[in-house]
């Protein structure tokens, strides 16, 4: 375990605007603006356990009511290689639940993670981690993350994606507003029609607050720095998390190689769970 979640140190190494002349400026900026204390003292609290054990922890000391519903679908499939795909509810809190409510039941579950996850070295054995650096308006799945999931597959154990890439953003459509992932992203789709194994959808109830969809007008990434501001204002809510009927192989054979319509329909299996 490590004194602090998120270092000084950390965020030098994550651009070379926080290592030049104003460095120490920006880093004193962005913490502020970021609330960068809310995940250290999050973490600091349950760094004492780890993987699905410290994702309990963490949500419990939270306050975060968990509802599971159709978990029994998992025990199908114990002593063999999935996949789940799920909404990007949050970004944060979604991947914590994912993996306790998975790898608490299901041994060796992993899922590609995004840059806050990536430095909880307490939840390390469950995840596979992206490139953080990657602009989001681009695909967010590195070739080492698809090798990595590919390569865990394949040696029988079970993989969690959120093939958004992205957490789910604010659109206005037919009238009205709505919180929805974006598109899904072909890099995951290809490792499911490739793998060939089950493949469970798996709904995240939740949003965070309209103040974090509204920032995205100052670009994604002053929005992503909001995400910390998301944790602490999660306390007390109810999370229900919903498991789908698996979508066998021979069922996505059926799209061949359209990765797009693939995409919707596993998108739309999803949802359909809300």
């Amino acid at each position: 375990m490590k004194d602090t979640l998120i270092s000084r140190d950390d965020l030098r190494g994550l651009h070379h605007v926080f290592r030049g002349k104003y460095g120490d400026m920006l880093i004193d900026l962005g913490i502020k603006i970021s609330a960068l204390h809310v995940p250290n003292e999050i973490y600091n609290r349950s760094k004492h356990l780890t993987g699905p054990a410290f994702c309990k922890d963490v949500l419990d000391k939270l306050g975060i009511i968990r509802i599971i519903r159709n978990e029994q679908v998992l025990e199908q499939f114990k002593n063999g290689p999935f996949i789940t795909v799920s909404n990007h509810a949050y970004g944060h809190i979604d991947g914590i639940a994912a993996i306790e409510t998975v790898g608490s039941r299901v041994d060796h579950y992993k899922m590609m993670v995004n840059i806050i996850l990536s430095f909880v070295d307490t939840m390390s054995e469950n995840f596979i981690t992206v490139n953080p650096m990657k602009n989001e308006e681009k695909n967010r799945f590195t070739f080492a993350g698809i090798r990595e999931s590919i390569a865990h597959l394949r040696e029988g154990y079970p993989m969690g994606f959120f093939p958004a890439g992205a957490v789910s953003n604010l659109y206005f459509r037919k009238g009205r507003f709505e919180i929805e992932d974006r598109e899904w992203q072909p890099a995951v789709l290809k490792i499911i029609q490739k793998l060939k194994v089950p493949v469970i959808p798996m709904h995240i109830s939740g949003q965070n607050s309209r103040s974090f969809y509204l920032s995205k007008v100052f670009g994604w990434q002053f929005r992503n720095l909001r995400l910390c501001h998301e944790l602490y204002n999660k306390k007390g809510k109810e999370m229900v998390i919903t498991f789908g009927d698996p979508v066998m192989p021979e069922e996505i054979d059926q799209f061949g190689e359209e990765t797009a319509r693939l995409g919707e329909f596993l998108k739309a299996k999803t949802y359909a769970l809300k």
